[in-house]
């Protein structure tokens, strides 16, 4: 009965995460939970110690959310184990357990005050093994809100050292000179000053770079200036910008909800920060964008490298007209080392609905969209010039976003033309213009619409 107990909490606290099952170790997903065998008793009877029970902690972000982790971390080839739960005092412990011989056994073990694990990443060591990057506390909220992470790495005598490094708001694995060696990148934030506090300045953002030095060292191999103003990251990724360039894309936002995109490269070994001069008097970034236009940056076009999104309002708004992410114009630009950024497409988005399509030449300038939300509905008027300013002209065209039995019921009755579908939306449009050069602007539409995410 006892063994049933701890199979059943067991399994139960290692189900219902995304992209885990009890298969062990797979090709596309090194890091997962245990199978379901006798090992998860082993691991869970050391975990437990001389507790009668324990309570598991899952990371809240990233990619590894599981309480107990199964990865080579010492790199001989065998899977190992790394498990989390909370502590008497409130706190959290990480053990990490190694296998030989058939037999479970406890490497190490960490106490941290925190009582929530933010992350769990990995990176290659230079010996071959797995060095653990685990971020204590949480990133959420105000600007004030910063975890710490801490880096664990394997020893040749058999142990595992922990490694303080530094508090942030985002981090991210990287491997910026293509060696097979890992970095980490972290951000944090500005800290202001407790209000009760007198003639101390805020604490700087700051960006870093954190590299091997030898088999197991860590140490900080650049930083740089990062912007003070942002409260909050919504996104990370280090990825390929250009042919020859890697970097790290940092999403962040504003007190007042406006977002700004930074771009860090590593430029003979020193970390730059794009568009440079940040937090000077006369910083202003191209990539900066109202808070109605919260768009991340992304591989928009499918071409293998990051693009970064800047918006600029469409033309025929009345003053205090209430905008989203329909009423911009995103310029999609790359952003390479050493060169100023270059508009690689434009186009039109509703973020809501999951959908963009490049604007072609001719309609901009020369288009205004109104969204009705509530009928799922985005209709692209003409913007015509007039000599007491813009003027709104004819409808153009529509998009429409149907259920599945409101387009099979009378989608296309009702002139729309499929575009695309997923799940249990549809996707049409309807053209109203009859102008030539408006039919051949909507048929690239047609051509050009797609899915924010798939």
């Amino acid at each position: 009965m006892k063994r049933l107990a701890l199979l059943l909490a067991l399994a139960a606290a290692l189900s219902g995460l995304p992209g885990c099952s009890f298969t062990g170790i797979s090709a596309q997903n090194l890091i997962s939970p245990p199978a379901a065998t006798a090992d998860q008793q082993s691991i869970y009877r050391l975990l437990q110690g001389t507790q009668t029970e324990i309570t598991l902690i899952y990371p809240k972000s990233g990619e590894h959310r599981s309480a107990i982790i199964m990865c080579d971390f010492t790199g001989d080839g065998v899977e190992d184990a790394i498990g989390f739960h909370a502590t008497a005092d409130g706190g959290s412990q990480v053990q990490f357990l190694t296998k030989s011989g058939g037999e479970w056994a406890v490497a190490a073990l960490f106490r941290n005050p925190a009582s929530q694990v933010d992350r769990v990443c990995f990176g290659a060591m230079p010996d071959g093994g797995q060095a653990v990057f685990i971020g204590w506390g949480t990133t959420a909220g105000t600007t004030s809100r910063l975890a710490a992470v801490n880096a664990y790495l394997y020893q040749p005598d058999g142990g595992v050292r922990e490694y303080a490094l530094c508090s942030y708001g985002e981090m991210a694995v990287t491997d910026f000179d293509g060696d097979g060696i890992n970095e980490l990148f972290t951000i944090d934030k500005s800290v202001p000053v407790p209000a009760d506090t007198e003639g101390e300045e805020p604490t700087p953002a700051r960006a870093r770079l954190y590299a091997f030095d030898g088999e197991t060292r860590l140490y900080e191999a650049a930083s740089v200036e990062a912007d003070n103003s942002i409260t909050g990251y919504s996104g990370v990724t280090f990825g390929r910008l250009g042919p020859e360039d890697w970097g790290v894309v940092v999403d962040g936002a504003t007190a007042d909800g406006s977002m700004n995109t930074q771009v860090f490269f590593m430029e003979e070994g020193r970390l730059t920060n794009y568009p440079d001069r940040v937090n000077t008097e006369g910083y202003a970034s191209e990539y900066a964008r109202p808070a109605a236009a919260a768009i991340t940056a992304r591989d928009i076009n499918g071409d293998g490298y990051i693009e970064i999104p800047a918006a600029i309002q469409l033309p025929g708004y009345s003053e205090g007209a209430a905008l989203d992410s329909t009423s911009y114009m995103v310029e999609w630009r790359s952003q390479t080392s050493g060169s100023p950024s270059r508009v690689v497409m434009r186009t039109l988005m509703n973020v809501r609905e999951n959908y963009w399509f490049r604007i072609p030449y001719y309609l901009q300038s020369k288009v205004c969209a109104l969204n009705d939300a509530e009928r799922r509905t985005v209709t692209y008027m003409e913007v015509k010039s007039a000599e007491e300013g813009t003027l709104l002209g004819g409808t153009l065209f529509s998009i429409r976003v149907f259920t599945r039995p409101a387009w099979e019921s009378r989608g296309e009755n009702s002139g729309y033309t499929l575009l695309t579908e997923q799940n249990d939306s549809v996707y049409g449009i309807n053209v109203y213009s009859r102008d030539e050069r408006v039919l051949r602007s909507t048929e690239d539409i047609m051509k050009s619409f797609s899915l924010l995410e798939e």
